[in-house]
């Protein structure tokens, strides 16, 4: 018969590893460095931090890169000033392509870079309802870059004033200034203003005056329904002035045409008399040429009473000499002569 007896030392050392193995994991899966190449930082402010708490955003152009996880208060004594340190974790996944964190000391040397260009950290406010504060990365080349030489292993990255800080320093120098106000004289005159107002307004003038106006706005009234009354008659004589210029044009434009037809006969009329002349012109021309017929005519009559004339001054100069050849006839003898 086989010995069932347990083992109570077996079962003890069981459930003891169970519970180292349970404490192991709880330990591991709540701290992220065991799977991130987390880094961190401190920046020390000189101002009031009321509104930022551990596990507020850490951000750089707007996007979160990392939380805060410590905060404390100390004393400088030297410079009789009060510091607040804040440490802050950075995730190395998240800036992996913004800084090269393949060097075992980029927190340093690439950091450094960062600082050089300009590289500072300021409060910001995250909600107006709630007060809440982050602390975000900037980039402020023209500001100096002062260090608190807090002693300790983390990189310090320089601080700026935030924009509320100098708000409330605005607000305080506002309050500074009011008090050399006199509350009591600037009362006095503001009673007197409204006494003045009162009187002003409850005057017999200022009534009279009113009244004036109430009856300048009821004759304003009624010139203007007058002339509501008047602009339909004097719509419709504008609309019937409108419609005769209409008919005068429509007129005018059925005119026209046949007037541009009898100017184009006109045209035609004087373009054929016209041409008639050159036509008669041309005749003429013909008739008186050298060439022409008549031309040709009338030269050769010129040119026989040209002989007939020749003739009869021969003549007469004969019967001068001669004058018996008119009873006795030419004389052969005296023709040689």
């Amino acid at each position: 018969m086989m010995n069932n007896k347990i083992n109570p030392t077996l079962i003890g050392s069981f459930i003891l590893g169970g519970l180292l193995l349970l404490i192991i994991s709880i330990f591991v899966f709540n701290n992220d460095s065991w799977f991130s190449k987390n880094q961190k930082f401190i920046v020390v402010f000189t101002e009031s931090i009321n509104g930022l708490s551990i596990g507020a955003p850490i951000k750089l152009y707007g996007v979160q890169i990392g939380h805060v996880i410590g905060i404390s208060v100390e004393r400088d004594k030297q410079h009789n000033k009060t510091l607040i340190p804040v440490i802050f974790e950075v995730d190395h996944n998240k800036i992996a392509n913004y800084l090269d964190t393949t060097q075992s000391d980029w927190s340093h040397t690439e950091v450094d870079k960062l600082i050089n260009a300009g590289l500072r950290m300021q409060l910001q406010l995250g909600s107006l309802v709630t007060g809440q504060l982050f602390i975000e990365a900037l980039f402020l080349p023209d500001t100096a870059i002062i260090l608190n030489g807090h002693s300790t292993y983390l990189k310090e990255i320089p601080s700026v004033p935030s924009n509320s800080a100098e708000i409330q320093q605005a607000l305080r120098n506002v309050l500074e200034g009011t008090k050399t106000i006199n509350i009591a004289e600037l009362l006095s005159d503001l009673q007197k203003t409204i006494a003045n107002i009162e009187q002003i307004t409850g005057s017999k003038q200022t009534q009279s005056t009113l009244t004036a106006l109430n009856g300048s706005m009821l004759d304003l009234q009624q010139i203007l329904k007058t002339l509501k009354q008047d602009i339909g008659p004097l719509s419709q004589d504008l609309n019937k002035t409108v419609n005769n210029a209409n008919k005068l044009l429509s007129t005018i434009n059925n005119n026209v045409e046949p007037l541009l037809e009898d100017s184009k006969n006109i045209v035609s009329s004087s373009k054929n008399t016209l041409e008639s002349i050159n036509s008669t012109l041309t005749d003429v021309q013909s008739l008186v040429s050298d060439n022409s017929p008549i031309s040709q005519s009338l030269q050769s009559a010129l040119e026989q009473i040209t002989k007939a004339a020749r003739s009869a001054k021969n003549m007469m100069n004969y019967l001068e000499r001669h004058p018996d050849a008119l009873l006795f006839g030419k004389n052969l003898d005296t023709e040689s002569e």
